[in-house]
């Protein structure tokens, strides 16, 4: 006698199963890998912006802000005067886990600015971006 060929309807069953729980672990690992990924990109787009800030005010000759608000999840440049010249919010997933005191960074005529670091958190991780006194920007 010759074996049949084909699949049960209880392998079939099986085999879907098994198949889900490799896809719904798959999406939540893919969940996580984006928020991380995220997090990474704002945190260096938010450094080189801060960079930008400072270069540009040491091109004007004048004081430049990089102010915060962690409640819309926003960050502006302005000027000495206090007019706002751009505004930029964080992606959906990224918010602002801590700030500097004035929830400002200043930018001097000369490239100097106030100490301050700036925390971006997303599902469990974080980023900081650091402003020494000299003007320097890192990512840690």
């Amino acid at each position: 006698m010759q074996g049949r060929r084909g699949t049960t309807l209880l392998e079939a069953v099986i085999a879907l199963a098994l198949g889900s729980i490799v896809a719904a672990t798959a999406s939540a690992r893919l969940a996580t890998i984006a928020s991380a990924l995220e997090l990474a990109s704002s945190a260096r787009g938010l450094g080189q912006a801060l960079r930008m800030v400072r270069a540009q005010a040491i091109a004007e000759g004048a004081a430049l802000d990089a102010t915060f608000d962690a409640a819309s999840g926003t960050w502006s440049i302005q000027d000495a005067g206090g007019a706002t010249r751009s505004t930029t919010a964080l992606p959906a997933p990224v918010g602002f886990a801590s700030l500097p005191v004035r929830r400002r960074i200043r930018f001097g005529s000369t490239g100097t600015a106030e100490n301050g670091t700036v925390v971006l958190a997303a599902d469990g991780r974080d980023a900081s971006i650091i402003v020494n006194q000299r003007g320097r920007v890192r990512l840690q």
